[in-house]
């Protein structure tokens, strides 16, 4: 007898292999609809004139946070003629690679951004891509938070003096000039993130343009506040670049992007600080957070012990200049300061205490933008870093509304008439700028 083979029927087979491809490219076509398209903005809102000191540029990404790391790569180097800066051995590179990877998942990411803009490959053992450092300097600054308890309309506000020396970093450290430099804060950003995983972010900032922000918000509430600390570890003042030879962790630029990008509450906030290692860097810092809730803290490392110290308002308004504040808790702690030292840190910081002790009423946003007029930067010293008496502005008076996720910030233009009293000159802004943080990331 013979047996006739089975026969094979291939049709239900074929259609099996249809319908899987077709699911297949259906479920990669809603990905691809669903994903956030890369979206770059990039407008100057405030040109540079021949008798002016700053150009400031709006920028506005949207897309994945690799995609978001190339287009900063690709303006860096056509705006800023940022170049990379080169890892001193290779496993320095490797170990900041895997200490990204696993602590900051998102800045790994932007950094294969980078690399791309830059033509090199994801991991490449040669050059830093971690950050895009221009026109690099040291930062003064004052900020005061004011909780929704004490404002006029509940609104939560924090405030901040962005002040910095108006000269190039080789002539406020006194040494020989370069025609090809820049003055510092001359090349401005507000930019504004919205990222495929992270919280999205508004920001003010210059010289690290991957991560650079001396102030910003998230999606989440939290606003970020960076200012130099007088009494930090102290670093040699003529090496930005230090930290590319300590292995793996985060300048103070990153460690502030990481509270953005992955922090909704002050608790956050600390646990990621305080996990994460700070890499020496140019200019010893702390950092103010506070949240639209009432509370705020500030974080600074002891230059005795390195140790990170946090210090809570307690649901009261929150001041901080450029002294450490666990160092110096109160104004009977201070030192004393000669009366003409209007720009000292410790005279700044009691000019903002006793505007708050005396004002009996709650505080309106009128209010709070005049806090910023009584710590302006208008002199002419080395007290806060420069070699020599260098001249010293207030380089944008900000503040954030952490209700309706705002900033209103001005930008100084030049010197005006000088107070013939004084010998203090009046200082010329642009006319306010608003911003709005218009949506949460786009997962």
């Amino acid at each position: 007898m013979f047996h006739s083979k089975p026969r094979v029927h291939l049709l239900p087979v074929i259609a099996f292999e249809l319908i899987f491809v077709m699911a297949l490219a259906a479920n990669q076509a809603f990905a691809q609809k669903n994903s956030p398209a890369l979206k770059v903005s990039n407008k100057v809102i405030l040109a540079k004139q021949p008798d002016t000191y700053m150009e400031v540029r709006h920028i506005v990404i949207s897309g994945t946070n690799r995609e978001i790391g190339k287009a900063l790569g690709d303006i860096a180097r056509e705006w800023l003629g940022v170049k990379l800066t080169r890892y001193a051995a290779t496993v320095y590179a490797k170990a900041n690679r895997r200490y990204m990877e696993r602590n900051y998942p998102i800045l790994a990411k932007r950094m294969k951004g980078v690399a791309k803009s830059y033509g090199i490959s994801d991991n490449d053992d040669t050059y830093v891509t971690s950050y895009l450092m221009y026109d690099m300097g040291p930062f003064s600054c004052s900020a005061l938070y004011l909780p929704p308890s004490v404002t006029a309309d509940g609104h939560p506000l924090f405030v901040q003096s962005v002040d910095f020396y108006t000269t190039t970093l080789r002539k406020m450290l006194g040494m020989e000039p370069v025609d090809s430099d820049r003055n510092m804060f001359s090349r401005n950003f507000v930019m504004e993130l919205y990222p495929d995983k992270g919280y999205s972010s508004l920001v003010l900032g210059t010289w690290d343009f991957l991560n650079g922000a001396q102030s910003g918000m998230n999606s989440e509430g939290l606003v970020v506040a960076m200012l130099a600390d007088n009494n930090g570890p102290k670093q040699d003042m003529t090496r930005p670049d230090l930290g590319d030879e300590s292995g793996g962790g985060l300048t103070i630029f990153q460690l502030f992007r990481l509270v953005l990008d992955t922090c909704s509450t002050l608790d956050e906030a600390k646990i990621a600080l305080l996990n994460n290692k700070l890499l020496p860097g140019f200019e010893p810092s702390h950092l103010i957070v506070s949240d639209n809730k009432g509370g705020s803290f500030i974080y600074e490392h002891s230059s005795k012990d390195l140790l990170g110290y946090i210090t809570d308002n307690g649901g009261n308004p929150q001041i901080m200049t450029n002294h450490a504040v666990h160092k110096y808790p109160n104004v009977s702690s201070f030192p004393e300061v000669p009366a003409k030292a209007t720009y000292n840190s410790f005279y700044r910081y009691r000019a903002l205490h006793d505007y708050i002790q005396g004002h009996p009423e709650k505080f309106s946003f009128n209010d709070a933008r005049h806090a910023l007029t009584l710590v302006q930067a208008h002199t002419h010293d080395a007290d806060e870093g420069a070699a020599f008496p260098t001249p010293c502005r207030t380089m944008w008076p900000l503040v954030w509304d952490m209700t309706k996720r705002t900033v209103e910030v001005s930008f100084y233009l030049k010197d005006g008439n000088v107070d013939t009293a004084t010998g203090v000159p009046q200082l010329l802004f642009s006319e306010p700028f608003t911003f709005t943080l218009k949506a949460k990331s786009l997962k």
